[in-house]
């Protein structure tokens, strides 16, 4: 019998958090769903639990594979999936009872090809509500979603798959996969594609999604020596999806900004984090400025641009005129600033 809903939930080194994971799924108020957990070569206990969850309720399947990230996690689950629509939750997150009866209801009532949420932000003393980057109950058709497509990196709404249900036959209609040489933020090439093809779009603005803060996810580490790569790969597969769809002209300032703003400071901050030598961290600042992606953005954003604040355009004047010593300087300090600030 094919489920309304499958849920695909990728599991590595979640262990402290994997069963308030599952169980949030299992006090769904939809009961017709599938949940597909998927050990990705996890080192923990992880698998183990899953395993033992599977015993007691037959809506649940394991899948355990060698580590492949998180792409070829939730790939594994996209082609187990049987379900009429399906959605994705973080082995580290949990879920609303409601959400997924929510996100049903909403797909099958308005003939959605994806329905979104809004998410709580969970931290270990305080929670933040994050309304949805798109208008909020309404129906956006094709069309619309093209104009939106060219602010997305500015309004955010390609983030995160978690807080989104996707229609089944939109993975069929687009050969919708998750790109697996991608394995940082992964989420946003795969949701330009799915929003360029979707028909109907529509957002609730509700909590439904509860998105935990874990300080030892692969977001939260201050040095991570695979950046650069995938942070370049993520950016390939951004332009070609721009060429294929005839949109490089059109989104390429928005693509630009969020460079300038966004993956330019994560990528000069990540280089100032490593362990290596003050001399060998100046040569990889002037070679992270000889990247394509950000040869471009920053040769094409003007640091006036209204959309940056006074410390992204400081770090921009910085990398147009290539002061490689002011630019550690600058990183190391807010580095210093960040700890300070976890510590007390």
């Amino acid at each position: 019998m094919t489920p309304l809903v499958s849920i695909i939930v990728p599991m590595y080194n979640v262990e402290p958090f994997i069963g308030e994971c599952i169980d949030s799924l299992l006090r769904q108020t939809l009961s017709d769903i599938e949940i597909i957990l998927v050990n990705d070569g996890t080192p923990d206990r992880s698998g183990e639990i899953a395993e033992d969850y599977a015993k007691r309720d037959a809506r649940i399947r394991v899948i355990h594979q060698a580590n492949g990230g998180l792409s070829s996690a939730r790939n594994t689950g996209i082609k187990a999936a049987r379900g009429t629509y399906i959605g994705f939750v973080d082995g580290d997150d949990y879920v609303s009872s409601a959400m997924f009866q929510r996100l049903a209801e909403e797909a099958e009532e308005n003939r959605l090809d994806i329905v979104g949420c809004g998410f709580y932000k969970q931290s270990s003393d305080r929670r933040t509500y994050v309304p949805p980057q798109l208008e909020a109950n309404r129906v956006l058709t094709k069309r619309e979603m093209t104009e939106r497509l060219k602010h997305a990196h500015e309004t955010r709404f390609i983030w995160y798959v978690w807080r989104y249900l996707y229609r089944r036959e939109l993975f069929d209609r687009a050969n919708l996969m998750f790109d697996e040489d991608i394995r940082f933020a992964e989420d946003s090439p795969f949701n330009l594609s799915a929003f360029c093809e979707a028909e109907r779009v529509k957002m609730l603005d509700e909590g439904l999604y509860i998105y935990r803060e874990n300080p030892n996810s692969l977001t939260e580490i201050p040095y991570k020596p695979a950046m650069d790569e995938h942070l370049q790969k993520q950016y390939q597969a951004k332009i070609a999806f721009y060429n294929h769809y005839g949109l490089a002209g059109a989104c390429q300032e928005d693509l630009n900004v969020y460079i300038c703003r966004h993956q330019l400071p994560m990528l000069l901050a990540n280089a100032c984090a490593s362990p290596n030598s003050p001399k060998d961290i100046k040569k990889k600042i002037r070679q992270i400025l000889s990247y394509d992606m950000v040869r471009q953005a920053v040769r094409h954003t003007p640091f006036q641009h209204e959309k940056l604040l006074r410390g992204e355009r400081l770090v921009l004047a910085l990398c147009k005129w290539r002061i490689t010593f002011l630019i550690k300087l600058f990183f190391e300090q807010r580095g210093k600033m960040k700890g300070s600030a976890k510590q007390a």
